[in-house]
């Protein structure tokens, strides 16, 4: 043992800078210094681990993306918080074992500041485009869904009103029975919001955040909305299409949910066909021109969700953007 204990020392002329979405970063050191001494009871760390764990036993949390705290007697910021970006750890040139040993740290820290909940920070884009469909009728009658969201009830009820015996009417635009490449309009909303980014704690507890709220919600990946979704989509005309979620800054993930609105409520035509023939019915202008006589509905997303309450969205989320959500 030649060394006296550790006395942490910093240097609070730390550096702040203000970058891209108005992204805090701070920088600032502190050292650990180890004085020699002939009544010395320590050894002095001789590598920057062995630095990094003495200052770790004295209460400092060094890990990289955690919440940053300082060995005892130096610098933490304690009104917000801060999250360690960067740290460089090195012995001061010409201190060893003979003499005074000092061990600096370089600290990089990132604000790590959290959206509000109270005025949360939504951003609502939305696209009008096409997508080619097979169409054997325009103007078709649009079954009107069942609204109860209990999950079989929903595919139970939805299977008889999408796949009845019912003509789904409309005017016959196929021809000799094949359908026309049809451009449907078709309306996609992006909703991004603004939610805590993963923050490791002090001790190695890890709040995964916005991760979690994926992973959630993607269970209604391909479900239609059993409730009216304001503006977005009336019962039944929404899909929940994806979610994901990417990092602004080290305090906030961008969380989007995508929603995409179709008039056919995402359904599909089909002819109906005994063994390898249609049923035919000629043109009322065109005598050479055969049509399928019956047309029916096909319907792959007969399971629903209300979007205002089950995908993780919350009541002050949909508010910000104009739409009221009432959820027990």
């Amino acid at each position: 043992m030649t060394h006296a204990t550790v006395v942490w020392k910093d240097t609070p002329g730390d550096r702040l800078v203000y970058t891209a979405n108005d992204t805090r970063k701070m920088e600032f050191s502190f050292y650990g210094y180890y004085e020699k001494t002939p009544l010395g009871l320590f050894t002095p760390p001789t590598t920057s681990l062995g630095a990094v764990a003495a200052a770790e036993s004295d209460g400092a949390n060094l890990r990289i993306d955690g919440v940053y705290t300082g060995p005892s007697v130096t610098f933490t910021p304690t009104s917000q918080v801060w999250v360690l970006s960067s740290l460089t750890v090195e012995r001061l040139n010409d201190t060893n074992l003979n003499s005074d040993v000092v061990w600096v740290f370089r600290v990089g820290l990132e604000l790590a500041e959290q959206p509000s909940t109270d005025e949360p920070y939504v951003e609502l884009t939305t696209q009008a485009g096409s997508a080619n469909v097979s169409a054997f009728r325009m103007t078709p009658t649009i079954p009107t869904d069942m609204t109860t969201p209990a999950s079989d009830a929903y595919v139970a009820s939805n299977d008889s009103i999408w796949h009845g015996v019912s003509d789904i009417g409309g005017r016959k635009v196929d021809w000799n029975g094949q359908p026309i490449q049809y451009a449907l309009p078709i309306l996609t909303t992006n909703m991004t919001i603004q939610r805590p980014a993963p923050i490791w704690e002090d001790g190695g507890t890890r709040d995964t955040g916005a991760i979690d709220l994926v992973a959630n919600a993607s269970a209604y990946i391909g479900r239609r909305n059993s409730a009216d979704v304001g503006f977005i989509g009336n019962t039944g005309y929404v899909l929940f299409a994806g979610i994901s979620c990417s990092p602004l800054n080290k305090g906030i993930y961008n969380v989007t949910y995508t929603f995409r609105s179709h008039p056919w409520k995402h359904a599909i035509q089909t002819p109906r066909v005994t063994g390898s023939q249609f049923a035919r019915v000629a043109n009322s202008y065109n005598a050479e021109r055969d049509h399928n006589e019956y047309i029916w509905w096909s319907q792959p997303h007969l399971a629903g969700a209300d979007f205002l309450c089950d995908i993780g969205i919350s009541a002050k989320e949909w508010e910000a953007v104009g739409i009221t959500a009432t959820c027990p």
